[in-house]
């Protein structure tokens, strides 16, 4: 197989070979960097799986490395060679003892074998052994190039989602990035499960760092959101979940937003967006909002149909109080709640439509003629 990084990256890699050989253990590219270099795609992060002992290797490596940082119970580390980050994993052996939460590692340093049949999909399943020579060993057990060249997503074994339900949305995401499919047997698999999800064990934190990952490009995000409800993917989370991408579509234009790949994700984990209590004027519905971001607001709106949300974007977000406390000092007020009823007074006088208050001098003439010292 080859493989052409550039000639920086190729000296540390054939040190890297050579050292291992002297460490006494076997060392493969993996996964992601496998995956793009066989679908022609330059990749982004270099990792190595060590047959073995990772942060052992590492260590043994001295000075020649740069140690960032290490997760001693799964065997991996993060280092910097020469400028180059590489990070190193032990091969492991995990097991879930229960559906959806995070794996406990049962082994470091266990046969490549046992370390790929714990991966998620066969296209990431494929190693490549690094010899000291610069010459490239595939080893691909699962048929993982064939996959890739039919573009098929399938998993290693039958429990793979049940084990990991978050394989579901990383399948989604590897479909719309690099147009892939689950397989027939796959669809079965994951329609099953999703007819009685086991969400006992269930790492919320999991789910929600892979749908971020998943409503990270604008591009795609809309079109996950639809094919995340129509598929039933939020059955992973939720029992019932209601979307409709039409009104998304026109909330976002509403508010502006940019990042409407946040606005997606926010809406599917805030599950719950309760309506604010009853805002009785335009000062109550400056004060309730003033703290939410474009994003929460077309959240709130998307949850509630509150349309307070919109009178504080279009009208009242971006009314600015220019006279601070300082200055109210400065005009020989005294420290205390005075200050905050004084500045609470001049921002509900500017929210007002048709405000003659409008810049610092007309709010220091309003104190003067409003307050007495």
């Amino acid at each position: 197989m080859q493989i052409n990084f550039d000639n920086k990256i190729n000296e540390i890699i054939k040190i890297l070979a050579l050292e291992a050989e002297r460490f006494g253990v076997k060392i493969y590219f993996i996964g992601g960097l496998v995956r793009d270099i066989l679908m022609g795609k330059k990749p982004l992060d270099i990792d190595i799986l060590v047959e073995g002992d990772a942060i052992q290797f590492v260590q043994f490596l001295g000075d020649f490395v740069q140690i960032k940082s290490l997760h001693k119970d799964f065997g991996t580390i993060k280092t910097q060679i020469s400028g180059i980050d590489i990070d190193f994993a032990s091969t492991r052996k995990e097991k879930y003892p229960i559906s959806g939460c995070l794996p406990v590692v049962e082994k470091i340093g266990c046969k490549l074998e046992e370390d790929l049949i714990r991966r998620d999909f066969t296209i990431n399943a494929i190693a490549v052994r690094i010899l000291p020579t610069l010459e490239y060993q595939l080893i691909d057990l699962y048929n993982g190039c064939k996959d890739i060249k039919s573009g098929i997503l399938r998993v290693l074994h039958k429990k793979s989602y049940i084990d990991d339900p978050t394989r579901i949305l990383r399948g989604l995401d590897f479909q719309l990035r690099f147009n892939f499919n689950f397989c027939d047997e796959d669809k079965k698999i994951i329609k099953e499960y999703l007819k009685n999800p086991n969400r006992e064990g269930l790492s919320k934190d999991r789910v929600v760092l892979t749908l971020k990952k998943l409503f990270s490009s604008n591009e795609r995000a809309l079109f996950a959101l639809e094919e995340f409800y129509k598929k039933k993917y939020y059955k992973i989370l939720y029992d019932e979940f209601y979307i409709d991408v039409n009104k998304f579509k026109s909330s976002i234009a509403l508010f502006n937003v940019e990042d409407f790949g946040k606005v997606c994700l926010s809406y599917i984990v805030e599950i719950r967006k309760e309506q604010a209590p009853t805002l009785k004027n335009r000062f109550e519905i400056y004060k309730y909002f003033s703290n939410f971001s474009d994003v929460d607001l077309c959240v709130y709106y998307l949850k509630t149909e509150d349309n307070n949300a919109i009178i504080y974007f279009k009208e009242l977000k971006n009314v600015q109080v220019y006279l601070k406390g300082s200055d109210l000092l400065g005009m020989g007020f005294t420290q205390g709640k005075i200050i905050g009823f004084i500045l609470d007074k001049i921002t509900e006088v500017k929210l007002a439509k048709n405000s003659t208050v409008i810049s610092f001098e007309d709010e220091v003439n309003f104190v003067k003629n409003t307050f007495k010292l």
